[in-house]
């Protein structure tokens, strides 16, 4: 069987939804190793909308089998039309597509001050001439499972002057199992790196979809990231310490990783008491946690960054939930500490 290309696949999604009004579509090719098409098409029947996201890598002609989706209720898309009938959007910008990755193309049936709709391609970061889009990509995002997240942070890097926080590293060629990582290091952060690793300091180690999030350190803790695609033995590598080449931490991580030693986070998710219970459901944001520090939570947040949270609000009101916690329920008994000595 001739195997269908992308721009075949898109237009068999198309033809399955042809019936149905389309709101908005989202198409992102070679993005970070992703290659996704994703749409918004009303459903007048149960009073909604239906976002929609297929894998293009994976999908054939069955597009029901692939299809990934949820619903979304009129009043919202009435909110985003409004918001967006005030904004001034460049709704015709396409930049120079010089080579075939990381493009991003929108295209949207929304009224703006400068155009009946919206229709812009742009490779990887946001430009600042479309900045107000970033309610419509944080708006389709947050209605689809947390691991594409990460997308949706590095498109919006650039207005946040942050580009090198997702880079981490160039994207290298590298097997993260049986290459010779020696290679990668100078002999003098091998040898600091093993002596890391061989003393235990890579504190907790957990794979969450295609990255690899550890702590490294004892007194002074650093958070280091390994993205690894599997399938194209590629690789890039952050630490959040000061060093600008390979350093010790990402050596003693990689040999953790190959070790199978892994330490999983402690997970945490912020219960607001002033949401009915459907919103409390529906707004499920669970954190990585690695313990308390004085009257905080010390997290990984959504920007790949350590950052203190309080552990009561403003009330004084502890409004957390343990999602995951040590066998022995470490992170419970600190809790518990805290709030019998408050």
């Amino acid at each position: 069987m001739k195997k269908l290309t992308n721009t075949e696949k898109i237009a068999l999604i198309k033809k399955y939804y042809k019936k149905k009004p389309m709101f908005l579509e989202l198409i992102l090719e070679n993005y970070e190793n992703y290659n996704m098409y994703i749409c918004i098409n009303e459903f007048k029947k149960n009073d909604s909308y239906r976002l929609s996201w297929f894998d293009l890598d994976e999908i054939d002609a069955d597009i029901e089998r692939y299809m990934s989706c949820a619903f979304i209720p009129y009043k919202t898309i009435d909110i985003i039309k409004k918001v967006f009938s005030n904004y001034i959007v460049g709704f015709d910008y396409h930049e120079e597509l010089l080579t075939s990755e990381n493009i991003v193309t929108l295209k949207a049936n929304i009224t703006t001050k400068a155009s009946k709709e919206i229709d812009v391609s742009f490779k990887k970061y946001l430009p600042r001439s479309l900045a107000h889009l970033d309610d419509l990509l944080i708006f389709i995002f947050k209605n689809m499972p947390k691991k594409y997240e990460g997308i949706l942070f590095e498109m919006l890097a650039a207005l946040a002057n942050n580009v090198e926080r997702y880079e981490y590293k160039k994207e290298f060629k590298f097997d993260l199992f049986r290459g010779n990582i020696d290679k990668l290091f100078s002999p003098q952060i091998c040898e600091r790196g093993k002596k890391y690793y061989e003393e235990s300091f890579v504190k907790f180690l957990e794979k969450i979809d295609d990255r690899y999030f550890a702590i490294v350190g004892n007194e002074n803790k650093y958070l280091t990231i390994i993205k690894y695609n599997h399938k194209g033995r590629k690789m890039q590598v952050y630490c959040s310490c000061p060093c600008e080449f390979y350093c010790k931490h990402m050596y003693a991580v990689i040999l953790a990783i190959r070790a199978k030693e892994f330490n999983r986070f402690y997970k945490i998710i912020y219960r607001n008491p002033d949401k009915d219970l459907f919103d409390r459901i529906m707004d499920f944001n669970y954190f990585l946690c690695i313990g308390l520090v004085e009257q905080n939570f010390l997290i990984i947040n959504h920007y790949g960054e350590f950052e203190s949270i309080p552990i009561l609000d403003i009330n004084g009101r502890y409004n957390w939930e343990v999602l995951e916690d040590s066998e022995d329920e470490e992170l419970t008994k600190e809790i518990k500490y805290f709030l019998d000595n408050k």
